[in-house]
């Protein structure tokens, strides 16, 4: 993903303005840091019970009961992360220089503003995740020793953070990246790896199809709300072929995501040690052609 965006990209982000749109850095810093107390304080709302819910939002959430995969929690949790990183890396290029800071000042706000409203709401609505349902005894003991998150379903955050990230990594890069395969790729793999988080949060037992449903959607509302706000005329629109391109990858990482192996009943109700898929997950620095970026590993 954030290979084949800096492999297109062009040397646009040089330009000394994001063309078409400003940057007050007072107010929105200010915005930011206000996102970040909120979701600070979130957590001074107290979780009132852990009641399961008679009914769910909708009837097709109920397939979702007493799923859970430790393997699923373990790699949604990774791509979440090479969601929000790889659109701050490649909207800088090699060198920050004032556009970047722009760039970096507005995708921050947009991540703030969503993590702010999946913590408010969580410890609002304190709906019980799906595993809550569950009645063997392994997943039984882990919701014990996960009372409080377990009480946090509702909306989901992985989904709003990765759709939210990716469709304003996407935006900034459109509005000033000549390329189209640049532009392209920013889009497809984006909205692909969020499709595939999404997709893995219900696979696990953490969310139901409403919290994936809905979290998606509101990521993707602030993920292009925030920095079309900050256009001095008219917003930047994605072209046809860049729509088609994410539709694409969101029925593509849905698919994929849905084929990725998982563990048996009984290898789940071992150890996470001896469960998880993806461990040792670890985020480096690395070397690049013309400066330095992040490298996302692990062992499988």
């Amino acid at each position: 993903m954030l290979a084949a965006v800096l492999a297109l990209a062009s040397p646009a982000a040089a330009e000394d303005v994001i063309p078409g749109h400003s940057v007050d850095y007072p107010v929105d810093g200010a915005i930011t840091g206000i996102s970040g107390g909120i979701s600070l304080a979130s957590f001074l709302i107290p979780i009132r019970g852990h009641d399961l819910w008679e009914r769910q939002l909708f009837e097709w959430d109920e397939a979702v009961k007493d799923k859970f995969s430790r393997r699923a929690s373990a790699i949604s949790d990774g791509l979440v992360g090479l969601s929000i990183v790889a659109p701050a890396i490649y909207l800088t290029g090699a060198s920050i220089d004032d556009a970047d800071g722009d760039r970096l000042v507005i995708y921050g706000e947009s991540v703030a503003i969503n993590t702010a409203l999946v913590a408010i709401t969580k410890r609002l609505v304190q709906r019980p995740r799906p595993y809550r349902y569950s009645t063997r005894p392994s997943v039984v003991a882990y919701a014990k020793d996960h009372a409080d998150d377990s009480m946090q379903s509702f909306y989901s955050g992985h989904s709003a953070l990765s759709f939210g990230a990716a469709v304003t990594g996407a935006y900034l890069l459109g509005a000033s990246e000549r390329s189209r395969g640049a532009r392209m790729a920013a889009w497809g793999a984006g909205l692909g790896v969020a499709s595939a988080t999404a997709t893995l949060r219900v696979r696990a037992g953490k969310h139901f199809y409403s919290d994936v449903l809905i979290g998606s959607l509101v990521g993707i509302s602030v993920g292009y709300a925030v920095p079309a706000l900050h256009a001095d005329t008219g917003a930047y629109t994605p072209s046809g072929e860049e729509i088609a391109i994410g539709m694409a990858s969101i029925i593509g990482g849905l698919v994929l995501a849905s084929l990725i192996p998982l563990e048996s009943r009984d290898e789940a109700d071992a150890p996470a040690a001896r469960t998880s898929l993806l461990r040792r997950v670890q985020l480096a620095p690395a070397p690049m052609q013309h400066g330095m970026g992040f490298a996302l590993g692990g062992a499988w």
